[in-house]
């Protein structure tokens, strides 16, 4: 691969609203808490993240015509991402997350609305928007619908394509691309429902089941247990860095946009998980998904001193 292949991330774009409980969340009353609200999506977070590593993506959504919409675009631009691909929609709303923590910082609950991702035109190979058919990685997230994951992969030609499974809800919308991936992105729980096996399933098995359905690099975490990385065919087993977790918000985000940041730069599928769990380390000891911490220097910083 080249030297800094140009990236593109074609997804979802929300405003993030995030609540910390002071307290244990227990049903059918409120709980004393902060509340924030962030740019989020998950296209927009491994965007961000990718721009914190110096990669300057090119995003592809859609915002709303509304103040949210109109603030998230305009903060995804100062912060480096290009954002002439994202369209501002009038009749549509902007997408938001909503999400619960507890307060140790673990997920107690969340709510994605993300109906206006659904709504991107799909991309022709004879007539990609130049921004797009500047890049020679896409990467792919299944907040898109089914036709327009099938389309993305149909369009791609010769570039790299890599798809994150996003949610068990909607991991098996990349069943009928399977074979046209070059790298997946997914957890345990969602690789289980993708293929449709038990949940307690050896990360090895899947990964080896993902590869024999033509994924030429499989990428599954697992929290703070150990990722399995199948490259080509031959897995590994990579325990990832000790981190003491503040909001696991844009984990897997961050673990996507180190790992394809190495890889645009040519780096090994062995030495982009690395950095990825690297990336995924700094941001839960931080708030929110891309959080200022996160840098190619703090990645390499992280992977010296462990």
């Amino acid at each position: 691969m080249s030297h800094s292949t140009q990236l593109a991330v074609i997804g979802a774009i929300h405003v993030d609203r995030i609540a910390h409980a002071g307290r244990p969340i227990e049903p059918d009353t409120s709980t004393p808490g902060e509340i924030s609200g962030k740019p989020g999506g998950v296209g927009a977070n491994i965007a961000r993240a990718l721009a914190r590593l110096d990669c300057r993506p090119i995003l592809i959504g859609r915002v709303g015509n509304d103040p949210d919409g109109l603030w998230v675009r305009d903060h995804l631009a100062a912060v480096g991402i290009n954002v002439s691909t994202v369209e501002v929609c009038d009749g549509l709303r902007t997408g938001c997350y909503l999400a619960l923590h507890q307060p140790d910082g673990s997920l107690h609950a969340a709510i994605s609305d993300s109906e206006i991702t659904g709504t991107l035109p799909h991309p022709q190979a004879d007539a990609l928007p130049d921004a797009l058919a500047a890049c020679g990685i896409w990467l792919a997230e299944s907040n898109l619908q089914p036709a327009m994951l099938a389309a993305i992969a149909a369009a791609k030609g010769e570039r790299l394509l890599a798809a994150d499974t996003v949610s068990s809800a909607k991991a098996q919308r990349l069943l009928p691309i399977l074979d046209k991936l070059d790298v997946l992105f997914t957890n345990r729980l969602e690789a289980a429902a993708l293929l449709d096996l038990p949940a307690d399933t050896a990360g090895v098995d899947m990964a080896r089941a993902l590869h024999e359905r033509g994924c030429k690099t499989i990428a599954i975490t697992d929290g703070s247990h150990p990722l399995i990385l199948s490259d080509n065919g031959q897995e590994r087993v990579i325990t990832p860095l000790p981190a003491k977790p503040k909001d696991v918000t844009g984990a897997g985000d961050a673990f996507i946009a180190g790992f394809l940041s190495a890889y645009s730069h040519g780096l090994s599928a062995i030495e982009a998980a690395h950095r990825g769990l690297a990336a995924s380390a700094i941001t839960v000891e931080a708030t929110g998904a891309a959080p200022e911490s996160l840098s190619l220097s703090a990645i390499e910083q992280r992977l010296n001193n462990h």
